[in-house]
């Protein structure tokens, strides 16, 4: 144990994160009137400073990625990541301020679960995604002492998919931060990890049914088995080298693929199709984007935005072909090129195929709206199913942006925590706060829902630092930034108190 002065009370401003040392040790201050709190500095997300959050009240937010912490307990509140601030004993005597530091404290300590004991009841959940994964780990954590079963499709635990398109395909290694939660974390509390397909549900029995014939009952159940890649049913469809990029095991497929290839062409211009692109050329490759549209990401960020976007992945020497509708894909055993309907062949050894998602919900016994999405109450149960939920992009509800369904990672777990407080009768909370992020020529972050808007009022340049605001029946539903991030923080405090979009 090791005591660190750390200064005077007059050296942290009042009601701000600061960073300050503790010997060798990072910490994070927040001084209030004559009373000082030590927290660990580093986000248990990705490492990244905390003192560069916002704080309001006892609400942190990481500027990052929006995890949020409860700095009067150390606590985390929100996703991403998984894991408390530890905190630091601190004395104050003749202004000067001390700062205890433990040997060999974990800076971020996993929240207090229970296992498995004498409870009867049974959690199955359909999928290993964000939501799944948030979903047993907040079971344990609120007391659940029954069984918890996991039925995943891959037979993988739980991994963070968004890596797949960023440093999986930029490097064709897998980062340490993919999984979420590993194996021994998961026996340490008796969550079962099992190998299977949910093909059937029978609601009036509490059963589900593998595609193998299993049959696992429960008490609750959680569809949380995320959304299938949309495919292409051409001419050529079937040649080697044609990719989709949603599992893991595709993302491996398709960075081994890109070690040995010379030219890709990516077909649709989304998130996932931009980010990968961006990959696909750090490794080297001749990269051609084909879209329907002329501006990629238009629908979602606005004309401007979507230039800027444009404009950065061409500065990476990534080609795009607006206005393309791909007829077929052409070559001997593997794809050689990509053939469009005016007769344009783009040479290609590699092509990702990222053309969005539809929600995985082809189950017997479920009734996905046309969209394949499942409605649901707020608190995620799904109508008409007694004792089943649903969680991530699979789940249509109400909500302050009107109901609808995001495709969030970090949203997803968010409906993962909920749906388990649902299941156990606990308080599920204030409304969750959208927010995603994305690793282009630059960092973005949006902030909010915005399906369609009246007006885009960009502060700053689209080029360079801005904050683009979307705005529908004057209230601003969504905020979009780059080189902002204190702001969107902010804003995102702003959306949490108002519970829902700003008033102008």
């Amino acid at each position: 144990m090791a005591r660190h002065d750390i200064g005077t009370l007059e050296d942290f401003e009042e009601d701000r994160p600061i960073k300050g040392m503790a010997g060798e040790t990072a910490i994070l201050v927040i001084r209030r009137g004559s009373e000082v709190t030590a927290l660990a500095h580093a986000c248990p997300h990705f490492g990244l400073p905390l003192s560069k959050g916002h704080l309001e009240g006892d609400r942190l937010i990481c500027p990052f990625h929006h995890a949020c912490f409860d700095v009067s307990t150390g606590r985390q509140t929100q996703p991403p990541g998984h894991g408390d601030l530890a905190r630091y004993a601190v004395a104050i005597a003749d202004g000067r301020v001390t700062v205890e530091i433990p040997e060999d404290t974990d800076p971020h300590p996993a929240p207090a679960h229970v296992r498995r004991g004498a409870d009867s009841r049974r959690v199955v959940i359909a999928g290993t995604g964000a939501a799944a994964d948030a979903c047993a780990l907040t079971l344990r954590e609120e007391g659940f002492e029954g069984s918890i079963a996991m039925i995943s499709p891959e037979g993988q635990p739980p991994y963070d998919r968004t890596l797949l398109s960023k440093a999986v395909l930029a490097t064709g290694d897998l980062p340490r931060h993919l999984t979420l939660t590993p194996p021994e974390a998961l026996a340490a509390r008796d969550i079962d990890l099992i190998e299977g397909r949910v093909a059937a549900i029978d609601a009036a029995r509490h059963e589900i049914r593998t595609e193998t014939g299993a049959v696992h009952g429960y008490d609750s159940l959680l569809i949380a088995t995320g959304g299938t890649a949309n495919r292409l049913d051409l001419p050529g469809s079937d040649l080697g080298g044609l990719h989709h990029l949603r599992s893991r095991q595709e993302g491996e497929m398709l960075a081994r693929d890109a070690g040995t290839a010379r030219r890709a062409v990516v077909v649709g211009g989304g998130f996932t199709g931009m980010e990968a692109a961006l990959s696909l050329a750090k490794r080297g490759l001749e990269v051609t984007v084909a879209l329907r549209e002329a501006v990629p990401l238009a629908r979602v960020v606005g004309e401007a935005v979507g230039r800027a976007i444009m404009a950065e992945h061409e500065a990476k020497g990534v080609r795009f072909v607006t206005g393309a509708k791909v007829a077929g894909f052409e070559g001997d055993g593997r794809v050689a090129s990509v053939r469009l309907e005016d007769g344009t062949r783009l040479d290609a050894d590699l092509v990702l195929l990222a053309i969005g998602v539809r929600p995985a919900t082809d189950i017997k016994g479920l009734s996905p709206e046309d969209d394949g999405g499942l409605a649901t109450g707020p608190d995620l149960a799904v109508e008409g199913l007694e004792g089943v939920w649903a969680a991530g992009d699979v789940a249509r509800l109400p909500t302050p942006w009107g109901r609808t369904r995001i495709e969030h990672w970090r949203l997803a777990r968010q409906h993962g925590a909920r749906a388990a407080r649902a299941m156990l009768g606990h308080d599920t909370g204030a409304p969750d706060i959208p927010f995603f992020w994305t690793a282009l020529g630059r960092q973005y972050r949006y902030l909010g829902h915005a399906e369609d808007w009246d007006e885009i009022r960009i502060d700053g340049e689209a080029s360079g630092d801005f904050v683009a605001r979307f705005i529908r029946d004057g209230r601003v539903m969504a905020l979009l930034g780059a080189g902002r991030d204190a702001e969107i923080a902010r804003a995102h405090a702003e959306m949490a108190r108002v519970g829902g979009p700003l008033p102008l």
